[in-house]
């Protein structure tokens, strides 16, 4: 099937069936030759495709036609989709055409869960991924802080202290190497900083300083003072300074690095959970025609619990008007789609809520940052004003109290959702689908760093329940895939070698981690754009290489091999396109 989508003036769409192909390439011969007689005439719109890429392995992620060798591209959108000969037949005088060799091309990813102003740090900071000696992060903080100005802020981290398992970095350690700089610097999952003594001094921090909501200041055993390790909420201690804010600020407005590092990945659109501040920075790149990623945007829950802002419908109201933004040569960009919040910790710092205590600290469970009657409180709230909810979730218990919360909401219509899900009771897995809840995961969560605390953590009965993605697939739950960055890797190639293959990059354990939770190539691809545009009420506009969506696409450096094998893990995204515009080629 092919439709032609005639865009610039009334809008009008044609479907057309495989009977009716003779007619429509009549119709099209007649509007060109109308077209050349008429040429004088300003006025009417040329019905030639703009672009059309043909000879390639597309694989659509349009449940209608999963496979197809060839599309048109018309003002921003597909116009035709179908195979090389039907396609071709409507090229015109000024239509580009390009042969894909063979080359497989997707919809453009949609990353369903990051975080964009911790990579702007990282771009701007520093960088630790993956380094696994700390003396090797002293010396790269050094090196960094040589070329910055005293009192200026060195953000950014992704620090694992267990490669080396020698105890938790500290802030007298981070003082040798940078005595005129406040450091501030993130662990591996986002839920910790490390920081030094100009920071803790900058923030007022105090060994009695009232910490935020799940917070903790770790102390030194000797001196009963601040180590230099914030958990959970204690962070927004640091965060509130006055010239860290001044700092990230800065940071921020290098926003545009990480766009075109997200196209370089084929990322066409996220979700975003930051600050308001990076989205007045989307909204003005997007008012200049320079937004090139769609923002569906979440708000953290310290818009909801301290300002208490949901209260005032009309506040919230304006504030979705304020923040959406839809381009009519481009499609949607921004949107202020929902509210976060977040109900646990995480299991490296044993701040996961679990129903039972954990196999390594048999004495905790890790305890929930909410009540059940706040939390369920909070999401009807959301819920009542129209505003889906994204709960963080990763222990059981937190994933149990999260359904809960929905479930006391009884809305079943929005999208509503629970983030991470590293460990769930078995009972649990229906519920999702009864309540309508949407199941929003991280592959490489499992397979990377992070999963290398599951069997420490929880033993090895309670680990057959982490990271159940095929579960909920069996249990017909909807499954979104993302990358959370920057706590694991950006590109959705690495994630979704991760959902197919279930093996550890970093050889945390030999073959598949429980193989039967794997997915197939197509189950995670779906996961890794429609699922996403659905989710932000987008899924008629992007998601798949359908006629009348906006030509978000990607362009692989070679043609998967059918199945999908291995060799996913070697692809390499070769151009990406957004709305029909060139926005990376690993070429330039």
């Amino acid at each position: 099937m092919i439709w032609v989508d005639y865009m610039k003036q009334e809008k009008r769409k044609y479907l057309v069936n495989k009977a009716e192909i003779t007619k429509l390439r009549l119709l099209f011969l007649l509007l060109t030759a109308f077209s050349l007689i008429a040429a004088c005439d300003n006025n009417l719109p040329s019905m030639e495709p703009e672009l059309i890429v043909f000879n390639a392995d597309i694989r659509t992620v349009d449940q209608t036609q999963n496979r197809a060798e060839a599309f048109a591209i018309k003002d921003g959108r597909f116009v035709a989709v179908g195979n090389n000969e039907e396609v071709l037949e409507l090229k015109g005088a000024t239509t580009e055409s390009i042969n894909a060799n063979g080359a497989t091309i997707v919809p453009g990813f949609i990353d369903s869960h990051t975080h964009l102003s911790s990579g702007s740090k990282m771009v701007t900071g520093i960088n630790l991924t993956g380094i696994r000696e700390k003396s090797v992060w002293l010396e790269m903080i050094a090196e960094r802080l040589k070329t910055m100005e005293p009192g200026e802020w060195l953000l950014g981290g992704r620090w694992d202290y267990t490669f080396e398992n020698k105890g938790l970095p500290t802030r007298w350690e981070l003082d040798k190497v940078s005595p005129n700089n406040p450091v501030a610097l993130s662990d591996i999952d986002g839920h910790s900083m490390w920081v030094n003594s100009l920071a803790i001094e900058k923030a007022n921090i105090r060994t009695d300083s009232e910490v935020p909501l799940g917070g903790q200041i770790l102390l030194d055993e000797s001196s009963g003072e601040p180590n230099g390790i914030l958990l959970e909420g204690a962070m927004q201690l640091i965060w509130d300074a006055p010239t860290y804010i001044r700092d990230s600020d800065r940071a921020t407005n290098k926003i545009e690095q990480v766009i075109d590092y997200a196209n370089s990945f084929g990322i066409t659109s996220v979700h975003d959970m930051s600050s308001r501040i990076e989205l007045d920075k989307y909204k003005e790149l997007a008012l200049n025609k320079k937004l090139y990623l769609r923002v569906f945007w979440g708000e953290h829950s310290k818009f909801s619990q301290e300002d208490d802002s949901t209260n005032n419908e009309a506040r919230v109201n304006q504030l979705i008007r304020e923040y959406e933004f839809h381009d009519q040569d481009r499609g949607p960009l921004i949107e202020y789609g929902f509210i976060k919040y977040v109900i646990d910790g995480v299991l490296s710092t044993h701040t996961a809520a679990l129903i039972d205590p954990y196999s390594d600290r048999p004495e905790i469970v890790g305890e929930p940052f909410y009540i059940q009657g706040e939390i369920n409180r909070l999401v009807k709230r959301a819920n009542s004003l129209g505003m889906p909810v994204a709960i963080h979730a990763i222990g059981d218990r937190g994933v149990k109290m999260a359904l809960n919360a929905f479930e006391y909401s009884g809305n079943r219509s929005l999208a509503n959702r629970i983030e991470h899900i590293e460990i769930i009771e078995s009972s649990d897995i229906d519920r999702f689908k009864k309540l309508n809840v949407t199941a929003s995961m991280q592959p490489n969560h499992g397979t990377g760093v992070i999963g290398k605390y599951i069997t420490p953590r929880v033993g090895v009965e309670r680990e057959k329940y982490a990271y159940v993605w095929n579960d909920f697939l069996r249990s017909e739950v909807r499954l979104a895939l993302s990358s959370d960055f920057a706590t694991s890797p950006f590109s959705p190639l690495v994630q979704l070698a991760d959902a197919v293959f279930r093996e550890s990059p970093s050889g945390l354990y030999e073959g598949p981690w429980y193989p039967q939770q794997a997915l197939s190539f197509e189950q995670a691809l779906y996961a890794y754009t429609q699922v996403g545009a659905d989710l932000a009420g987008w899924g008629d506009q992007i998601g798949s290489i359908s006629v009348g969506k906006w030509a978000d696409f990607v362009v692989l450096d070679g043609a998967l091999n059918d199945p999908v094998d291995r060799e996913l893990k070697q692809r390499n995204v070769a151009t990406t396109y957004f709305a029909g515009l060139k926005v990376f080629s690993s070429d330039d």
